[in-house]
Parts: C-alpha cells; sequence; structure tokens
C-alpha cells in the first residue's frame, strides 16, 4: 500500500482458482474411471495431452482474465471493489458501514499459501459483502487492521454513522453505566474494557500501514498487539470430541458422502443393500446398533478434531480473534460486546467429570453465529474465562428449579414412551424383545435427570436459563440483548402455577427455555425484562 486512491490487484495465483474449480468437478469422473478399471496404457499419448490441453489452457485462460478484471482500491472513505469481465461490477464499502472484517484460509488459499478477506456490512449477504478471494497473508492482515482502524476513525468523526448493529455493541455498556439497574447488588455498575475508541479518548495523527500514510491513533490507545488467552493441542480436542457426539457435524459428513457415492454406485446397489438388510436376523440388528453408534462417535470425533484443529483465541486490541481448521483455516473477529450469549454444555460424559464445552452466540451477518470457546474445560474455570474474554458475563451456582409438584409432568411422557416401545419389542422380536422394557427405569432417570436439572436465575442484567435434553445447557444472556419473554403453559398447568419461561435472541429465534417452574419465578423474569418493577430485582430469585 503505497499511497490511497491506487488500484491493487489479487495475488497472482488467483488465476489458479477456476482450474482448480474444474478439477472439483471431474473428480467423480476420474473415480468413476478408475473403478471401472481402465486400461489406461491403451490410450493413445496424444489423447492424454489434448484432454489435458482441454482442461488446462481455458481454465488459465479464463483466470487470467478474471485476475485482470478485478482489482481494489482504498480511498478516504471507502474501500471500492471492481470485478466482472462481461458486466463490470463496482461495489463500494464505507468504512462506516463496516461490521467485520475476517481473514480465512480455505482449502485452496491453504494450498497455495495464500489468504482471502471478508468484508461484512449490517445486513448484507450471508457470503459477506465484499470478498478478496487472494491475498498474500502479510497483506491480508495489513489490509484487515488498517480496515478495522479507518471504521473506528469514521464512527468517532461522525456518530451519526453508526448502524443499529454497531449500535447493540455498546448498548449493554452504555446500560451499565447510565441503567437505573447501575447499582443492582452483585454488579458493578460498569464493565471494563468495553468502551469505545472515542470513550478511551483516542486521538487521530498520521502514521503509515505498509507505506500508506493513514490517521492512526496515538496515546491513549495502546498500539494493536496480539496477546494469546488460549490454545490447544489436537490431544486435548480429540479427549474433547470423544466425550460428546457430534451429530450436526456427522450428519454434514454423511450427506456429503451420500451425495458423493451416489454419483458413483449403480442404481441397483441401494435396493440390493436393502434386500440383504432385510434378511438379517433380528438379534444381528440388535449387536449391529451399538457397533454402528461406536463407529459413528470415532468418525465424530475425528471431524471435530479436524475441524477445530490449531484451536487459538487470541485478543487483538479491542477484538477477541478465534482461529481453527487444519483443511479449512478459519478466522473469526468480534467485539466482546457482540457476544449475545454464552452456552456452557455438559454431556453425559463430561458432567460427572466435572467438564463442559462454552460456545458463545455472536451478533454478525455470517451465517455462522455460533462459535466455540472452549471444548473441553473443567466447569470450576469457566469464570476464569468468561473474565477474560467477555467479562459481562458470569456463571452464578444457585438457580429457582421446578417445585415438586412438577416432577410427574418430567416423567409421564418418557415413561410412556418407554412402556409402548417395550410392548412393541415383545411383539415383535418376541422373548428377545422384553429386554426393550429396560428403558423404563432408563427414560425414568432421564425425566428425575431433566427435573434435577432444570431451573433459570436473574443476577443484576444478565439472566440464567438451564434445561436439559439430552446434555444440560446453561446459557447466559444480558437484558439488552433479549428480544423477548414468554410464560408458556397448558392450562393444566396454569392450574397448578407452573409456567415455561422461554427467550429468544436475536442470533437465537428459536429460544432458550426453563421448564414447568414456579408461576412467581416466571413473573419476575417478566419483570426483569420489561423494567417494570422500581426496586432492584434480588441478585437470586
Amino acid at each position: 500500500m503505497n499511497e490511497l486512491n491506487e488500484t491493487r490487484r489479487l495475488h497472482k495465483s488467483y488465476i489458479l482458482f477456476p482450474l482448480f474449480s474444474v478439477l472439483k468437478s471431474l473428480l467423480p469422473f476420474f473415480i468413476l474411471v478408475v473403478l471401472k478399471g481402465l486400461n489406461w496404457s491403451a490410450i493413445p499419448w496424444y489423447l492424454y495431452a489434448g484432454g489435458i490441453a482441454v482442461v488446462l489452457l481455458p481454465s488459465l485462460l479464463y483466470g487470467w482474465l478474471k485476475w485482470r478484471k478485478f482489482s481494489y482500491t482504498l480511498q478516504e472513505d471507502r474501500i471500492v471493489l471492481r470485478r466482472g469481465m462481461f458486466v463490470r461490477e463496482e461495489i463500494s464499502i464505507y468504512f462506516s458501514r463496516i461490521h467485520a472484517v475476517q481473514t480465512q484460509q480455505p482449502l485452496i488459499q491453504r494450498i497455495l499459501r495464500i489468504a482471502q478477506l471478508k468484508i461484512e456490512t449490517p445486513g448484507g449477504s450471508k457470503e459477506a459483502d465484499g470478498v478478496l478471494p487472494a491475498l498474500r497473508v502479510d497483506e491480508a492482515k495489513r489490509v484487515e487492521r488498517w480496515l478495522y482502524q479507518k471504521r473506528s476513525e469514521a464512527v468517532v468523526k461522525d456518530p451519526a454513522a453508526i448502524t443499529p448493529e454497531q449500535q447493540m455493541e455498546t448498548s449493554s455498556e452504555e446500560t451499565g453505566i447510565h441503567g437505573e439497574y447501575a447499582g443492582i447488588e452483585g454488579e458493578p455498575g460498569t464493565e471494563s474494557g468495553l468502551g469505545s475508541a472515542h470513550e478511551r479518548g483516542v486521538d487521530s495523527r498520521l502514521s503509515r500501514v505498509d507505506g500508506l500514510e493513514v490517521p492512526a491513533p496515538v496515546e491513549t490507545e495502546v498500539p494493536v498487539q496480539q496477546e494469546p488467552l488460549l490454545r490447544l493441542s489436537a490431544g486435548r480436542l480429540f479427549v474433547g470430541a470423544l466425550t460428546t457426539m457430534n451429530l450436526p457435524l456427522l450428519l454434514v459428513f454423511a450427506t456429503g458422502t451420500y451425495s458423493f457415492a451416489d454419483d458413483l454406485l449403480p442404481d441397483h446397489f441401494y435396493r440390493r443393500l436393502v434386500e440383504e438388510a432385510g434378511s438379517l436376523p433380528a438379534i444381528w440388528w440388535l449387536g449391529l446398533i451399538p457397533l454402528m453408534f461406536l463407529l459413528a462417535w470415532i468418525l465424530s470425533a475425528v471431524l471435530f478434531t479436524i475441524k477445530y484443529a490449531g484451536f487459538t483465541v487470541e485478543r487483538e486490541g479491542g477484538n477477541i480473534s478465534i482461529v481453527s481448521g487444519l483443511l479449512e483455516r478459519k478466522k473469526h473477529v468480534f467485539s466482546p460486546t457482540k457476544v449475545q450469549a454464552v452456552a456452557i454444555r455438559e454431556g453425559l460424559l463430561r458432567q460427572p467429570f466435572g467438564y463442559a464445552e462454552v460456545e458463545i452466540y455472536v451478533l454478525t451477518s455470517e451465517k455462522e453465529k455460533k462459535m466455540m470457546l472452549h471444548p473441553l474445560l473443567p466447569m470450576r474455570e469457566v469464570n476464569e474465562l468468561l473474565a477474560s474474554i467477555v467479562p459481562q458475563y458470569e456463571l452464578q451456582a444457585d438457580i429457582a428449579k421446578p417445585p415438586p409438584r412438577a416432577l410427574w409432568l418430567f416423567l409421564r411422557w418418557k415413561l410412556l414412551i418407554a412402556m409402548l416401545v417395550g410392548i412393541a419389542g415383545t411383539i415383535y422380536f418376541g422373548m428377545v424383545g422384553i429386554g426393550l422394557f429396560v428403558l423404563l427405569p432408563v427414560f425414568g432417570l432421564w425425566g428425575y435427570a431433566r427435573y434435577k436439572d432444570e431451573g433459570l436465575n436473574i443476577y443484576g442484567k444478565q439472566l440464567l436459563i438451564r434445561h436439559r435434553q439430552i446434555s444440560r445447557l446453561t446459557v447466559l444472556m444480558r437484558r439488552p440483548h433479549v428480544v423477548t419473554v414468554n410464560a408458556i403453559a397448558t392450562s393444566r398447568q396454569r392450574a397448578r402455577s407452573l409456567l415455561t419461561v422461554e427467550a429468544t435472541l436475536m442470533v437465537n429465534r428459536g429460544g432458550w427455555k426453563a421448564t414447568f417452574l414456579d408461576q412467581a419465578h416466571a413473573v419476575a423474569v417478566q419483570n426483569w425484562m420489561h423494567q417494570a418493577a422500581r426496586h432492584a430485582v434480588p441478585s437470586k430469585i
């Protein structure tokens, strides 16, 4: 970057991108040819040469034209992207509208040792509004820092340009300082370390970023530095993966594998597979199910380790970055004030040993709003982790639980389902199926565990909701981020003064709920949400 308004191009390896795309689409064809046992030696050399030329030359020519027609320019108040061969497209992204900037390394970029830069704006598309797909890694990082710096300066110069999403970043700290509940017991009136650049008294003077003169903050703000907060080894990740079944990750892999195999396997393959499976004795199926579960468990652990390999959390100035991925290296950068919820999940294999995984829900225009913060952490260290990354959240031990009269509501459907499965198994499998009645005590314990773990708590401006399906999930959220709080119940449940509390956020419209709570607790949450009470809400319900 020598000066502003200079037209810059992508890294020349961008020319190879169309070739990689063609090879990817031809991969099923190559595998099919190999499986058919084609005699490669019988093919004349000129057909090999012609085939390579047909694939190589048009792809490289198309890639070169795309590279020549793709440029970007850094201007005083915006970054301008120009692209397109036949239809020229010019995209202007103003610094004040930038929501997030991320440096990533998908598989192709990792192979070529380059990076892509994604620029997001509020209300933009899920694929980001501006993408520079091929930059040198050091250049991508410099542009990323420069864009964040220019965004901060644009907000300082013109506060009216702040978008609603950017306003939400500071909403929690504003209420923390000036809100009517600033003096709530157990919560400080301010949240340190989350102030905006303007509140920290940032001054602006000319400095150089890779040869480019730009206004840069000088004292009172510390220069942007990368401070490692957390690094996890592959062994720790694999142990964390073994203690939970990552079903979503496994389903994505299975769907992709099935789609790929469907193009290669003959049509009669699946029909024959079903016929063979139907001829197996029932006792074989009872043994196959645990084996398939074990294989799926190990496979999900391997996929989890690959997805989060090299897991690192760093502080970059006032932002937090999370980097992970073996095949596709991803980097998520966000402000702590964008974190709308913290989810602490204790699996069946983890809870007895006092371990959990911690996830955060971040307000971003990306499709992926849920991010892993730690895959395997002792529960006693959760608050220490939160204090170092998202200090506005704190895990509280005390919660308001369902009353004893709610126990039957947690048990009834589970016991009924277990009874029906046992009866159906006995009818279909005979004496072997009687063993399915073992589900009765298992499902009974499951319902009782749900009853014991359900609950919620109000702590200042923070709401805690705890719920169990299989794993025990504890969610922390703050009032400025909560969209709705609903109290739900059937007429019979209301007659028992039992309500289900459900809270929704922008990052999770499905919401989180705590079921069959005492009506007084549900009303207290609604009052907390609507700020109906003028007196301080108790720190414990």
